[in-house]
């Protein structure tokens, strides 16, 4: 029984022949204005509309390598073909094709990793002649992601005599190569987009699960504690439990693992029926995860101290609740300011308590909090570093 028969080892090395072409043709004069040009164009279309880089590069190389058709393959591993996400001129119709690998010359080129140039194209790869206009003469460049050749990048020439040269070769390789590292970009931006959906839908599905759980908490707290003599500590721990409730649902309903200072506000103050007695001023200040939740409990205390005690006890007091970014120190700091006026006369209380307690604790729990028992309102000024309070 006789040896199988190799074909590749048959035709003509397309490394060898490339080579052979190109030194035997005089380059055109380079051009680099137009090259430049080109690039620039493709840098913008990176910028402003990623997914059209392609389509872009294929009408770039029309214009560049005077090229007939120019198309981009990509390999489809699953399914051991080449697709064409994006062809300009005589082959756009074929725009979403696709090839065997072992009938195109893309596989070639990514078996060599280097631009090469195919002559008589249908004697080596039959598959060819289904698409028309014919193949005079095809270069293509390999096109790279994460540094492995994932495709290809083509300019055809359907002209008889019109031959590819050194000078085509070097600005093919250089668009592919810009056109891979935009392409790159524009996926690793969409797999972001992609992740941040995703975990948009966990936080979501988290904030749920907390919610609920808060709420089963309040309903064993209530049934636990409620033949305790003293029921107002009991709404008291009830209220701080929905302070928090309230925090996480300004967190689910902005999607993400933090808040705005002011929404934050907003839903703690309209729980407790004072939002036309609590004046807000402050820019728009996203705080983490860890931050939001503190300052949601601080606020409540505040709230409710100020309900009890302090100016928002009777009809005439009032709340101002402000807060800033301050670029003294060493780093930025932001701080909250909370002033109560037109209440009773304040005095220092004999003991802290828990609220007291957690009030002084900070955004953080550690921060650093100033209380101020000012006669005419209560002053309280909270302070943390702006890299921590916005990502803890």
């Amino acid at each position: 029984m006789g040896d199988i028969l190799d074909i590749d080892a048959l035709l003509p090395d397309p490394v060898t022949m490339t080579e052979h072409w190109l030194s035997s043709r005089e380059p055109r004069p380079c051009d680099h204005a137009r090259e430049n040009a080109a690039l620039l164009a493709l840098a913008d279309e990176m910028a402003q509309r990623p997914d059209n880089v392609l389509n872009l590069l294929c009408e770039l190389i029309l214009e560049t390598c005077d090229a007939d058709s120019a198309g981009v393959s990509l390999l489809d591993g699953d399914n051991d073909q080449f697709v064409w996400p994006a062809v300009a001129g005589a082959w756009a119709p074929f725009v979403n094709g696709a090839m065997p690998r072992s009938a195109s010359p893309c596989g070639k080129v990514l078996e060599h990793d280097q631009i090469l140039i195919f002559r008589d194209i249908i004697a080596q790869f039959p598959a060819a002649a289904q698409a028309q206009p014919e193949i005079d003469e095809i270069m293509l460049a390999p096109f790279h992601r994460d540094g492995a050749p994932i495709g290809t990048v083509w300019a055809i020439s359907h002209t008889p005599g019109r031959q590819f040269d050194s000078e085509d070769r070097r600005v093919l390789g250089n668009l592919a190569r810009f056109a891979a590292a935009a392409y790159q970009m524009a996926g690793a931006q969409q797999s972001a987009r992609t992740a941040q959906k995703q975990l948009s839908i966990a936080n979501r599905e988290l904030g749920h699960r907390l919610k609920n759980m808060l709420s089963m908490v309040m309903a064993v707290v209530g049934q636990t504690l409620k033949r305790q003599s003293d029921q107002s500590q009991v709404k008291v721990l009830q209220r701080r439990l929905e302070a928090l409730g309230a925090a996480h649902n300004v967190l689910i309903d902005q999607e993400s693992s933090s808040a705005s200072v002011r929404a934050i506000a907003q839903s703690v103050i309209a729980v407790l029926g004072q939002a036309d007695r609590v004046g807000m001023d402050g820019p728009q200040l996203t705080l983490g995860p860890r931050s939001a939740l503190g300052c949601s409990l601080i606020l409540h205390e505040l709230c409710t101290n100020a309900i009890k005690y302090g100016a928002l006890s009777n009809d005439k007091g009032r709340v101002e609740l402000s807060w800033a970014v301050s670029d003294e120190g060493t780093e930025p700091s932001i701080a909250l300011k909370w002033r109560e006026s037109g209440g009773p006369r304040v005095a220092r209380p004999e003991r802290s308590g828990l609220g007291t307690r957690l009030i002084g604790m900070g955004l953080l729990g550690a921060g650093e909090t100033r209380m101020d028992y000012d006669p005419e309102g209560l002053r309280v000024e909270l302070t943390a570093l702006l890299q921590e309070a916005t990502t803890l």
